[in-house]
């Protein structure tokens, strides 16, 4: 999960495209980004890319980037 301090305060808009989302069929198929996107939508709070930079660009490019594109775990 994403540390407090990286995390965001959501927008009405960013709210409402979380709820829409939900109603995608390609999100209802991966239970862990429905229940992202509902833990996001709750709390109101969100974690853009930049906010990981906190743990340092080569963390991004070396860890975070290359295991999302292995799990082939993106909307």
């Amino acid at each position: 999960h994403i540390p407090e301090q990286c995390r965001l305060p959501m927008t009405d808009q960013d709210i409402k495209t979380g709820k829409d989302l939900l109603e995608e069929d390609f999100v209802k198929k991966s239970p862990g980004w429905v229940d992202e996107l509902n833990l996001m939508v709750k709390t109101k709070h969100k974690a853009e890319i930049q906010a990981l930079s906190s743990f340092g660009f080569q963390y991004l490019s070396e860890v975070y980037l290359p295991l999302k594109l292995q799990q082939r775990d993106w909307i």
